[in-house]
């Protein structure tokens, strides 16, 4: 029997709505955001502009969008469902697609709402220019990081990492990681690393 990836997909995102994770998960995230704005637009972060709107966003968006769909790869391997899908090499290939195909749903609805902060931050009157260049790179960023941490994590669980140490490992790289990496590239003198930051 061949796995379905349009039905896989389909019932899986559905499940998210349903059970509220992702109504849930994108609550989190717009919380420090609209918190920050608040500050900024009452005076108190007068100095933040829409740029940290967007980092205040990401801080918890990326975890939860992460999150979201490797609790279906996670629920699969613990329950050993897993064994009865990957019963052939085009199931194999087409479950690993499928649940690709549901992290890049879930960056896309990211991005959307996040990117419909900003707009309205800004008409509110949160500072700072938002620019064709800045929302398209805050877009790739959203996929690419959602992607890369959500195979990760896969990786993590297929070769038997428990799941308790997979979530603490990918939240433990989301929220700090990125922070060192930008302090290092401060700190250098590299022009190549300030190019990229």
């Amino acid at each position: 029997m061949e796995l379905d990836i349009k039905n896989y997909v389909n019932c899986n995102l559905s499940e998210l709505v349903k059970r509220g994770h992702l109504i849930v998960g994108v609550l989190g995230a717009l919380g420090p955001a609209i918190l920050i704005s608040y500050l900024i637009l009452t005076g108190t972060a007068a100095s933040f502009s829409i740029k940290h709107v967007s980092n205040f966003y990401c801080m918890l968006g990326m975890l939860a969008a992460v999150l979201h769909p490797l609790y279906f790869v996670n629920r699969d391997y613990s329950s050993k469902t897993v064994s009865l899908i990957n019963n052939s090499k085009l199931n194999r290939k087409n479950y690993v697609l499928a649940n690709v195909v549901i992290a890049l749903w879930v960056s896309f609805i990211y991005v959307t709402v996040g990117i419909a902060l900003l707009l309205v931050a800004q008409q509110l009157g949160v500072s700072g220019e938002l620019k064709i260049s800045f929302l398209l790179g805050f877009s790739a960023n959203v996929f690419l990081l959602v992607l890369t941490f959500f195979l990760f994590g896969y990786f993590l669980l297929l070769y038997g990492v428990v799941s308790g140490a997979v979530y603490g490992i990918l939240t433990a790289s989301l929220l700090f990681f990125h922070n060192i990496m930008s302090n290092v590239m401060e700190s250098t003198n590299n022009v190549f690393f300030f190019k990229i930051s």
